[in-house]
């Protein structure tokens, strides 16, 4: 058994496009590990008439119901998706190579998994490669999420607004139950998948597997994240099953790619949960999704700018079905050993509450050399509430941006701010000071 340096969270599932030399058998180590102190404050917010606003059919007051708040914590996953994976290849000759990946997520903070507490929760699955493409069978990284790891100077941890597109439907990122098949010819990539269930449960809310202060235990009466640890079971019906593609011309100086993805939801009921019931506000048929990005790296100087476009549509029963659009940039300079970086957002609902997210995100990063480094980060997110729909399924009102919507329907979820949230209508800001290691 051998150990290898990973300069990135997702290496495995991009192994196909490494062009490393393979031995006739190994077995490899590898993993990240970040954590950083920081500082989350929320002003308070705007929730009055909408349903986050209410206790049964009494108003409650903002101060009460989205009160100003001030965390400190010591925290995961900032600049990385902290994780601990072994894969190994075997040489079968003429071109044929068996392969494997068991992939976690570790919280550093307490020493627990993440991912929904699943031992292997980012990636387990087998594969194999052949001299016409390669095949992989378990939960795997969708190609849209790979899609996203190609693009952003970042690493999709929770201070990189650049993937607020991506987790608006968190089964765009690890899919359960999927196959892929992935080609490479000379500077083109194409990926293709296909899930049974990548992670649609019976019913969708923000409870999890293990309670929280915030979420209830996830059962059959609360539903639970999309993506949820038991969300991803095959029905008869169909529930969950996805499909996605990705094209992608790849240089040393130039990444330019095209991903789509769509999930089937089957009807089930979308809403939050009080007490230890579901209250449904939608019902989701399906989800879509399309994302463009652009990445340009100038030759001899390091610098990089990285573009992307990413529209979604959920579609509902009755009329309404949200429309999200999301806007994003990154500026990635080196000096010396400093790295700096600046991540510009903009996501919005272009109908529905026509309530947007705006976001900056600064950071400085010292590489003591390519596996160790110090960083910061200062930024934050401004809610605008837009204005206030009532749903199709029940007379309960809702207003705010994407994420402030989103993340208490259980259908988005970290990496943004390690699940710190936002209020309606408020500002959340982030300044972080941590450490990470690669091996």
């Amino acid at each position: 058994m051998k150990r290898t340096a990973a300069s990135a969270a997702c290496l495995s599932a991009l192994a196909l496009f490494a062009g490393q030399a393979v031995a006739q058998s190994s077995v490899t180590i590898y993993g990240t590990l970040d954590v950083g102190f920081d500082r989350v404050e929320k002003s308070q917010g705007n929730v009055q008439g909408t349903v986050f606003g209410v206790s049964g059919t009494t108003p409650v007051p903002n101060s009460i119901a989205a009160p100003k708040t001030i965390t400190q914590r010591l925290s995961p996953s900032h600049t990385r998706q902290s994780n601990i994976g072994f894969k190994g290849v075997e040489d079968l000759g003429n071109g044929w190579r068996g392969l494997f990946v068991l992939e976690g997520g570790v919280t550093i903070d307490n020493g627990g998994m993440a991912n929904d507490n699943r031992l292997f929760g980012r990636q387990a699955y087998v594969g194999l490669t052949t001299p016409v493409g390669e095949i992989k069978a378990g939960r795997q990284a969708s190609p849209m999420l790979i899609s996203y790891y190609l693009v952003t100077p970042e690493a999709l941890g929770s201070t990189d607004l650049f993937g607020a597109g991506l987790v608006v439907n968190t089964v765009q990122t690890w899919q359960d139950n999927q196959l892929s098949y992935a080609i490479k010819q000379g500077p083109i990539t194409a990926i293709v998948s296909y899930a049974t269930n990548a992670g649609i449960g019976s019913g969708i809310s923000a409870a999890r597997s293990v309670a929280t202060s915030s979420t209830p235990v996830a059962t059959g009466a609360t539903g639970q994240i999309v993506g949820g640890l038991t969300a991803g079971a095959e029905t008869a019906s169909g529930r969950g099953k996805a499909a996605g593609a990705m094209l992608a011309y790849r240089t040393d100086a130039l990444v330019a790619l095209a991903s789509y993805h769509r999930n089937n939801f089957d009807n089930v009921p979308i809403g939050v949960v009080s007490g230890t019931t579901l209250v449904p506000l939608f019902f989701g048929e399906k989800f879509t999704s399309y994302m463009g990005a652009v990445k340009y790296t100038f030759p001899g100087v390091g610098t990089s700018i990285a573009v992307a476009g990413h529209n979604a549509k959920f579609d509902l029963r009755g009329n309404t079905d949200p429309k999200v659009r999301t806007w994003t940039a990154t500026l990635k300079h080196p000096v010396g050993a400093f790295d700096l970086s600046a991540i510009f957002l903009d996501t919005r609902f272009t109908n529905y509450t026509e309530g947007k997210d705006r976001g900056l995100m600064l950071g400085v990063d010292y590489n003591f050399s390519k596996r160790s480094a110090l960083y910061l980060r200062a930024g934050g997110i401004k809610d605008s509430r837009g204005k206030t729909v009532v749903s199709s399924a029940t007379p309960l009102p809702l207003a705010g941006g994407p994420g402030a919507i989103l993340i208490p329907l259980g259908t988005q979820e970290v990496p943004l701010f390690s699940g710190a949230g936002q209020n309606i209508d408020a500002r959340t800001t982030m300044v972080s000071l941590g450490m990470r290691h690669a091996f």
